[in-house]
């Protein structure tokens, strides 16, 4: 790699850097030609399609070229050496890419009626292309497309919301302060009215309250002596019968005393029975785990062909015994880095291809199963404790249990801590069509109770790389994507409508971009 510009070839710090050209001379006679290498590489790196560093070659040698868009291949027809193709390369760069008042090659170029101008994203300096040269011809009949990228639309849509935030707390505030205004003025002349009105009924109203008042608190008084004369006390206080109530009390509470201890040192005792059998069973049956695991990585290590069912059976081993929890939807991501070692999902090979894989290994992670739901059970009963020590126990364990059977845990974080085994899918647009429709098979017919998390589900996948925008679109787009994992028309209907605001929401920052250009064109 080198920096970008000559005049930064010096600057070990310099953080714009670009692959150095690589030139190979084919062939021999007449149809002795170049081919450029890398061009692409350098083309990505100078955020420039490949075609116009091809094309200034072609014009500055006058030489023809070729561009082939499916492979990459530039060629340019001749022998041409590196150092002259470096050096026409450097003149490229001082013209189209970078900055004419600052020189930083992060600009963006843009095409207004007919003229070429680049724009830069650091001090925002517009710099005009001089309109002489031959390949302009070919940048008009060819314009840039210049998308923002995912970061630059996320800061562009939270400017846009901070902005209409403090307009709509400006309007509210106006409004609240005038209300305010309004209330005071009318409570003054309510207080104005009031003091008029009782200026002259003031003495004859304190006249006669002080009468009343003398006249009920001895009406009180009199009331409170005759409820005491009506009280009747029932209580023996002799000396004898305050005896016996002790004794009777004494020997209540000496017998309460004796039995609850009973009863409590037989619980005790119960409770260290069972907390032991159900330690030696979790020991014997993470045994058993780690014993399939082993057997299942190592057919799986084997490239062995499995059933959509077989496959999912051996990923949820494999997750049980790196320690995934599904009623939490955790384990860390130590746990996925244990099952995701050595690509396990990239080798992985599952009958009716990579639909059925991505179903086996949503099923997996997101659906505890039948046998998760039944320990849960199991071990909310051996933990129980009675309700008066506990009341909440029994619930607890039960709450669980439905958690495990149902795959308890909020379906966007989990996938957020799974994208390292789930991105192993994701490398290409089949891997992530894949994913979406295994997302769509979960939500209709795995786990119909997550349909609610729809949104958010979608949302995670895209945030975590696992379904680009246009991948997202179009399987949007199609209702029967998911048809091979039997998912019903009208459940696939029921996920497209709950994930609408998701599609909407992408499909408006799209227009956004649109209109940002078409604004900045016609300024």
């Amino acid at each position: 790699m080198q920096n970008i510009g000559g005049e930064n070839a010096g600057d070990a710090f310099y953080r714009y850097k670009m692959p150095k050209l690589i030139a190979k001379i084919e062939g021999r006679g007449n149809g002795i030609k170049t081919n450029v290498v890398n061009n692409v590489d350098i083309a990505k790196a100078l955020e420039r399609p490949p075609e116009y560093i091809l094309k200034f070659y072609g014009c500055e040698l006058g030489a023809q070229t070729n561009f082939d868009k499916g492979t990459g291949t530039s060629i340019v027809n001749g022998a041409h050496d590196n150092k002259k193709l470096s050096e026409l390369l450097e003149a490229f760069i001082k013209k189209y890419v970078q900055c004419y008042s600052c020189g930083n090659p992060e600009t963006m170029m843009k095409i207004k009626k007919e003229f070429i101008y680049l724009k830069c994203k650091a001090c925002g300096y517009v710099s005009d292309v001089d309109m002489r040269h031959k390949v302009n011809t070919f940048i008009l009949k060819n314009p840039p497309e210049n998308k923002l990228s995912k970061e630059e639309r996320r800061l562009k849509k939270a400017e846009e919301d901070r902005m209409r935030d403090a307009h709509e707390s400006a309007a509210r505030e106006k409004e609240k302060k005038e209300k305010k205004e309004k209330s005071k003025d009318k409570d003054k002349k309510k207080d104005k009215k009031d003091k008029k009105k009782k200026k002259g009924e003031g003495e004859e109203a304190e006249n006669g309250d002080a009468a009343e008042g003398a006249e009920g608190g001895s009406a009180e008084e009199e009331e409170a002596e005759e409820s005491d004369d009506e009280v009747v006390w029932m209580t023996d206080t002799s000396a004898a019968a305050v005896a016996a109530r002790a004794a009777e009390q004494l020997t209540q509470a000496t017998a309460a005393m004796v039995t609850q201890g009973n009863i409590e040192a037989e619980q005790a005792e119960a409770k260290k029975k069972a907390k032991a059998e159900a330690k030696k069973k979790a020991e014997e049956e993470a045994k058993k785990r780690a014993e399939e695991a082993a057997a299942l990585r190592a057919a799986l290590e084997a490239g062995e062909k499995l059933e959509p069912a077989g496959a999912e059976s051996a990923l949820r081993a494999l997750l049980a015994e790196a320690g995934w929890d599904w009623a939490a939807g955790s384990g860390g991501p130590a746990a996925i880095s244990k099952v995701a070692a050595g690509g396990l999902a990239k080798k992985l090979t599952v009958e009716g291809g990579v639909a059925n894989k991505a179903r086996a290994l949503y099923a997996a992670l997101f659906t505890a199963g039948r046998d998760a739901a039944a320990a849960a059970d199991a071990e909310a009963e051996d933990g129980s404790e009675s309700p008066r020590e506990n009341g909440d126990a029994a619930s607890n364990g039960n709450g669980a249990a439905a958690a495990a059977a149902a795959g308890g845990a909020k379906l966007a974080p989990s996938i957020s801590v799974a994208a390292e085994l789930l991105g192993q899918l994701a490398h290409d647009a089949p891997g992530q069509l894949a994913q979406l429709v295994a997302l769509e098979w979960l939500l209709a017919v795995g786990n119909p109770a997550k349909m609610p998390e729809a949104a958010l589900a979608l949302k995670a996948l895209y945030d975590a790389d696992l379904a680009e925008e246009d991948i997202i679109l179009a399987w949007h787009g199609r209702s029967d994507a998911a048809k091979l994992l039997e998912v019903p028309a009208a459940d696939a209907a029921a996920v497209r409508k709950a994930v609408a605001a998701v599609v909407d929401w992408l499909q408006e920052a799209e227009s956004d971009d649109e209109d940002s250009e078409e604004e900045s064109d016609e300024e």
